[in-house]
């Protein structure tokens, strides 16, 4: 049922939801170990979908304190019922920071990231970027994953530039070949703030 409605939310909206298939196990529990949460830390997962990597982070960190942006309500509702008692954000990931703030906060200690930004131009991406920067603290780490297969396109090559630009160490972790298709998750450290805008990408 949750892979179904997951499918046919894919289906209506391909750019938002950006995979034909919820995390496999595999891939959630790579990211979770790859983003390296403790307990009482502040993670925002942006793209929670129907929570296959927040159910891992609440199973590998049961003490931290997750923000799951899940902004289509279909999605939403259903993380809300497979999770109960996870925050469930039914806002935009370039609205971060002002969440942050609203829950009296100065930053969050990890981003877990599952948008697809492979599908989205630069004037989308960029936004979101730089509010993950500014939300992130200065210690903070933010995850990400990206299929193998895609390495050569120019979306991906793009996207490391991306990371390179607001991080200060940005590396990746080996390829997770149980999930299909395989992936690999890139691992950034400690923010750039520069006036709470990211480095520009040239």
């Amino acid at each position: 049922m949750v892979a179904w409605k997951f499918l046919r939310e894919f289906a209506r909206k391909p750019a938002s939801v950006g995979a034909l298939a919820p995390s496999s196990p595999f891939l959630a529990d790579h990211v979770v170990r790859a983003a390296d949460i403790r307990t009482g830390q502040w993670v925002a997962e942006l793209g929670a979908g129907t929570g296959p990597i927040t159910a891992k982070i609440r199973e590998v960190a049961p003490g931290a304190r997750v923000l799951a942006f899940e902004p289509n309500p279909d999605l939403a509702a259903t993380l809300r019922l497979e999770l109960a008692g996870v925050e469930v954000v039914e806002r935009l990931a370039h609205e971060l920071p002002a969440v942050v703030r609203e829950r009296g906060l100065v930053h969050v200690d990890r981003v877990v990231s599952s948008l697809p930004w492979s599908m989205w131009p630069d004037e989308e991406q960029d936004p979101v970027f730089d509010a993950i920067a500014s939300a992130l603290a200065p210690d903070g780490r933010m995850v990400t994953f990206t299929y193998v297969h895609a390495q050569m396109l120019p979306q991906a090559i793009r996207l490391k530039k991306a990371l390179q630009h607001r991080f200060e160490a940005v590396d990746r972790t080996e390829v997770q070949w149980k999930n299909f298709p395989p992936a690999f998750v890139w691992v950034c450290d400690r923010p750039f703030h520069l006036d709470g805008q990211a480095a520009a990408v040239s």
